[in-house]
């Protein structure tokens, strides 16, 4: 077996600092008694007259400072290589190793944050006494998608944290593929993780099929057959931003005449054409099953720390974490109004700064 994919899962959070006054204090004291400060009032001409204060006009609706996001503004180039095909965003790589027996293939950005991998198949040893003598870099006991990603990161994360799972609706068409063989476990999971240093959240998906036991001299010499191995990351809190990027890189995936050549010579059945199951809209339900109540306080908390307060545009149907007192500064409009509680799960398209 060769080796598995080593997924990129550094990702980065911007820290969020607040302002605070050069003189904390200097409000509670009386100008008089801050050196260096006189009594202003007493010293003024008889003659002198306050000069009338004039509010600044409110920022004009088409003038807004607008900074787009970087999910918000992608710009695709076409790879290839000698077994596929892929759309990608500018500047993001892609690895891949193997062949038509068994291919994984990664795309990430630049600075691995955000991305999306898949191995074709891969086999972990029922017994784990066993995981080395049989070549597997994993072993589960009771063979559940689970237990898969769990042993699958735990050497690379420090926790891999499931928050929610479900059964993708297109479990009939994987069966179907494989008619002799049952499915012993499909799931789709969301879960959380921290590596580096970074919070991150994903979702994950694979497909084992069932197996038989090989018992020898008291040991198992069976393994679990684990398919259609998807996953797709990003900084906590900025999935559901990039989960159309990552959607149209999976679709856009199509193997090459090469591939297919070779597929034939490998597979049993050479008019058993092998799928892409590149459609990654069902085992995003894991991620959009996610408590409502939970998402939505979870943003709001994050736009509170970061001194944000999310608004909509009337004109554009988008969604944009504008700086706080954005919305008092526009003053009497209606092109910008706030959010409602259930467009927190829509994410956004960028940033309104000043």
């Amino acid at each position: 077996m060769k080796k598995l994919i080593s997924t990129a899962l550094c990702l980065i959070l911007a820290a969020m600092l607040s302002g605070c006054s050069v003189f904390p204090f200097a409000s509670e004291a009386d100008p008089g008694d801050i050196p260096g400060t006189t009594n202003a009032a007493s010293e003024l001409p008889d003659d002198y007259t306050t000069a009338p204060v004039t509010q600044a006009p409110a920022p004009n609706a088409a003038e807004v400072n607008i900074r787009p996001a970087e999910w918000a503004s992608v710009q695709w180039q076409p790879y290839q290589n000698q077994y596929f095909t892929l759309q990608i965003p500018s500047g993001w790589q892609v690895e891949f190793n193997g062949d038509a027996n068994q291919m994984q293939w990664q795309v990430y950005a630049p600075d691995k944050t955000v991305g999306f991998a898949n191995i074709d198949h891969a086999y972990a040893a029922k017994d784990a006494s066993m995981k080395d003598a049989l070549g597997f870099g994993l072993s589960m006991q009771d063979g559940t998608v689970r237990e898969f990603f769990e042993a699958m990161f735990a050497g690379s994360t420090e926790y891999f944290t499931v928050q929610n799972s479900c059964v993708p609706d297109n479990k009939a068409q994987l069966q179907s593929i494989r008619p002799n063989t049952p499915i012993h476990d499909y799931q789709s999971l969301y879960a959380t993780f921290k590596d580096e240093n970074v919070d991150g959240e994903g979702i994950y998906s694979a497909v084992v099929m069932d197996s038989k036991d090989v018992v020898f001299n008291g040991k198992n010499y069976g393994a679990w057959e684990v398919n259609c191995i998807f996953t797709q990351w990003a900084p906590k809190g900025e999935l559901v931003n990039w989960a159309p990027v990552l959607a149209q890189i999976a679709k856009s995936f199509n193997y090459t005449d090469y591939y297919l050549q070779q597929w034939k010579q490998i597979a049993q059945d050479a008019t058993n054409v092998p799928s892409t199951l590149n459609d990654p809209d069902p085992v995003m339900e894991a991620f959009e099953e996610r408590s409502k109540s939970d998402t939505i306080i979870q943003e709001k908390r994050s736009d509170m720390l970061g001194e944000y307060e999310r608004v909509y545009d009337n004109n554009t149907g988008e969604i944009y974490r504008a700086y706080n007192g954005f919305l008092d500064d526009m003053g009497d409009q209606n092109r910008y109004t706030p959010i409602t509680d259930n467009q927190y799960t829509e994410g956004y398209k960028g940033w309104i700064d000043k």
